[in-house]
This record gives C-alpha cells, sequence and structure tokens, in this order.
C-alpha cells in the first residue's frame, strides 16, 4: 500500500474517543460542572443560544415556639431595683405553612439569567394552645383594669393566596466552567412585590373573625394573606469544585419597605415612630456540594447538597406570633387609638393630644427586638438527563429567644418643640421647670410594651422539608 493509501484509511478509519478531547458546548465536563447553587443559565454561548428552566416546588415548613411574659410580681429571695423576671407562660405556638412555588429562568447572554418567581400559599394555619397549665390562669393575659388581652386556646383562619412576586438577576463574574483557574462567583438582585390581600389580624373562633381596629362594631374584612411588602434583595455566592466536591460561602441582604396601603404603611411614616420598618435581614451560608456520581455523555449526575446558615434580623416592627392574638383583641387598652401628635396647652406649659391629627389603632403589628436564627439543611438533585431533573430535602433552623412587644415610649430625636412632648417631659411640668425627653411613639401600648408587661418568643424551631423538578430547554 502506497504512502498516501495509508495517511487516507488513517484518517478515515473509527477511533476510540479520549477523555482529554474538546466536547460540545452543552455537554456536561466530568468533574468540572458547577453545583446547584452556582449554575447560572446561559445565551448566545457558542452551539447553544437559548436557555430557560421551568421551575415547581413543593415547600412545607412547620414552626414551634414558646410564647412568654415578663411578670413585675414580686416574689421571696429576689433583690431590689426594679429586676423584672420573664418567666411566665402564656401559650405554645404552631405554624403549618405549605406553599407551591412556579418559577422560570431565562438566560440573556453569556453567564447572565434572569429569574421569576410565584409562590402560592396553600395553607398557612397558626394557633396557640396550652403551655404548662398557662390556660389555666388568664390573669397572666389580663391587662391592668382588667380587660382580659386574649384567651388560650386561640387559633387563627387558615388563609392562602398570594403573597408576592419576585423578578430577580443572576451573573457569575467567574466561571470555573470557563476558566478552571478561577473560581465561580456569581451576584444577583432580587425585587419582590406584594401582590395579595392584605394582612388583617383574625380569630377564627370570634362572632366577627377580622375586626377593622377603625371601625370594631363595623361588618370586618378579609384576613388576607400578603405581608403588604415590597423587598429589595442582594446575593452573592464564591464557590470552587475541588473533583467531586465543591464548598461555597455566600451572602445575602434584604430589606423590605411597607406598601401604605397596608396596616403596616398606614402608620410607617409617622412622627415619633422609632421603628417604621420591618427587620433588615442578613445572612451567611456555607456550605458543600458532594458530586458522588456522574454520567457525562447520558447528561446524568447526583449532588448532594450541605449548608448551614446564620441569620441576623435587625430590630423593627413586623407581624409576629401573636399578630392575629393580640390585633384581634377586645381589651379596651388595645382598642382604644393612640393620638398621632401632641400640641401645647391652653396654659401654654402642658402638652396635650391634638385633636387634629390622625388617630392610631392597634392592629396587632408590633415592634421587635433584634435577634439570629441558626440552622442547617441536606438535599439532593438527580439530573436524569439533558432536560430533566428532581430534588429535594429537608432542614432544620433555631431562633434565638427575643422580644415581640418592645416599643419604647419616647422617640428622644425631637426634642425641639415642648408642646409636641405629650408625657415625655422629664422634671417639672410648669412653665418653670422641666424638659423634653422626645415626642410620644404613637406605636406604644403600656399594657404589651412595658417592662413587666411585654412579651417574648422562646424556644422557637423550624422544619423545612421541600421537593422540586424543574425542565430545561
Amino acid at each position: 500500500m502506497s504512502a498516501a493509501a495509508l495517511i487516507v484509511a488513517a484518517w478515515t478509519c473509527p477511533r476510540a474517543a479520549r477523555a482529554d478531547e474538546p466536547i460540545a458546548a452543552k455537554e456536561p465536563r466530568l468533574l468540572r460542572e458547577t453545583g446547584e447553587n452556582t449554575t447560572v443559565i446561559d445565551a448566545f454561548d457558542k452551539d447553544d443560544p437559548f436557555d430557560a428552566n421551568l421551575l415547581l416546588t413543593f415547600r412545607q415548613q412547620w414552626k414551634s415556639a414558646n410564647i412568654r411574659r415578663e411578670t413585675a410580681l414580686s416574689q421571696p429571695g429576689l433583690s431590689t431595683g426594679g429586676f423584672v423576671t420573664a418567666n411566665e407562660n402564656v401559650a405554645a405556638y404552631s405554624q403549618s405553612l405549605s406553599v407551591l412555588e412556579i418559577g422560570t429562568d431565562i438566560g440573556i447572554f453569556r453567564d447572565l439569567a434572569a429569574s421569576i418567581r410565584l409562590p402560592i400559599i396553600l395553607a398557612d394555619s397558626r394557633e396557640l394552645t396550652d403551655l404548662n397549665g398557662s390556660s389555666r390562669n388568664p390573669e397572666r393575659l389580663q391587662d391592668p383594669a382588667g380587660g382580659q388581652l386574649f384567651s388560650v386556646p386561640f387559633r387563627s383562619p387558615t388563609r392562602s393566596g398570594v403573597d408576592w412576586f419576585s423578578l430577580g438577576l443572576n451573573y457569575a463574574i467567574m466561571n470555573q466552567q470557563r476558566d478552571d483557574t478561577k473560581p465561580t462567583w456569581v451576584v444577583g438582585m432580587e425585587a419582590r412585590f406584594g401582590i395579595g390581600t392584605r394582612l388583617h389580624a383574625c380569630n377564627d373562633n370570634a362572632p366577627t373573625k377580622c375586626l377593622d381596629p377603625a371601625n370594631p362594631n363595623g361588618p370586618g374584612r378579609e384576613p388576607g394573606i400578603s405581608r403588604g411588602m415590597n423587598a429589595y434583595a442582594l446575593h452573592t455566592i464564591f464557590a470552587r469544585r475541588f473533583g467531586y466536591v465543591e464548598p461555597y460561602l455566600g451572602f445575602r441582604m434584604q430589606v423590605e419597605i411597607p406598601q401604605s396601603n397596608s396596616d403596616f404603611g398606614a402608620t410607617s411614616d409617622l412622627r415619633g415612630t422609632l421603628l417604621n420598618r420591618p427587620p433588615l435581614v442578613g445572612t451567611i451560608t456555607l456550605g458543600t456540594e458532594v458530586f458522588p456520581w456522574e454520567n457525562r455523555e447520558a447528561f446524568q449526575r447526583v449532588a448532594l447538597d450541605f449548608k448551614m446558615r446564620g441569620t441576623y434580623h435587625s430590630p423593627g416592627r413586623d407581624y409576629s406570633e401573636l399578630f392575629d392574638a393580640l390585633g384581634s383583641s377586645l381589651a379596651k387598652s388595645l382598642r382604644d387609638p393612640n393620638p398621632s401628635a401632641y400640641r401645647a396647652g391652653p396654659d401654654g406649659f402642658t402638652s396635650v393630644a391634638d385633636p387634629n391629627s390622625p388617630k392610631v389603632f392597634f392592629t396587632g403589628i408590633t415592634d421587635q427586638q433584634a435577634f439570629a436564627s441558626f440552622g442547617g439543611s441536606a438535599g439532593v438533585t438527580f439530573q436524569m438527563g439533558e432536560y430533566v431533573k428532581f430534588g429535594g430535602g429537608f432542614g432544620l433552623t433555631f431562633v434565638q429567644s427575643h422580644l415581640i412587644t418592645a416599643a419604647d415610649a419616647c422617640n428622644p430625636d425631637f426634642r425641639g418643640d415642648p408642646g409636641a412632648t405629650g408625657p415625655c417631659r422629664a422634671g417639672a411640668t410648669t412653665a418653670a421647670g422641666g424638659s423634653a425627653t422626645g415626642v410620644p411613639n404613637p406605636n406604644h401600648r403600656q399594657v404589651i410594651d412595658l417592662p413587666g408587661r411585654r412579651f417574648s418568643v422562646d424556644d422557637t424551631v423550624l422544619v423545612d422539608f421541600w421537593l422540586n423538578g424543574t425542565v430545561m430547554f
């Protein structure tokens, strides 16, 4: 055979594929594909001009906590000095939340994708039950005038519907798949918009389940489902894959802005309010994904995800575990409105409520103390082929004990107008003396916010479970 024939035969004969040969853009790179936490779909990338994912996730959460109340009752053996104990059992709180989330991810450009999420709340049920005999001591829930704040057991109506939808954007600044000398670094932002019926405090056992605070003898309102917030979040995650494992580190910060057409937004801009926004929430996540099995040729793999999470919640106003119980109370100490402003009295030195100012009704939303939460989760994702994958997992979170009724009586940032001080004055109350300590906080309620009467939530545990499926185009 001639030399030319040998060369032709060598090029035309079938050859065994080598592991280090170039592969198509969409074909998984064995031991190099990024994990589920750092995957950003593409568009206009070599032979893959467009990517889109459709997602469906079911989430179930169970929450349990113990509600306690401070007491100023003197007890033998305690030192003087205004010591306040926090050992009165009030109720055991439980919540069951079922959510079906619909979503899509759409590739915009190389390592740049948009996301849309719409969680549908299938059922949100909450109740307060006896805690070590607390239901036999109703005096723990009385105000100084003898009015009953609420009774145990207590049940909220089961709510369902849509709270919000979100739009997001994610970009992989660095991608280990494109350059294996660098880690994967993803940054993103998310905007949430409250769209459901606004949340109202309700008592499922009352003749009128959801009283209107401004018209308690009226027909009542719907329980609602939406917190009435617009939320904005920034997040980032760093990851580096080493063969069968990919450790990662993530950060997230979220701020919520109340919408003006909710009970929350109605009082968020009043002078004197100390906390007029929900807590700022910052989260740090540390985890590792493990890939015990991959089949590159069939686009198949199994990914195990183990993560730990720590979250800080700043002081803020929010819907607490006692939102329904306190917000639907018939006690006069909570039903009577607070003035939103004060002015100088006729004598020129006293400060009286301004009759022309808006009245502030109590809706169940309260000022809460800062707290942290810590938890972990484990999940698994099975990619069955090029177009379908399924996943699931469970998580456990512990929440630090914190006060859930803790509004200060006065805002010290406003002291320039003596006529607006109301009861926020120290020293003499005559024209010859005394000094302003601030202006009254219209959200302060002595019956639940004064030391010795405040409520706390303790021993909080959250258990999460989820299943999801993704179709990839």
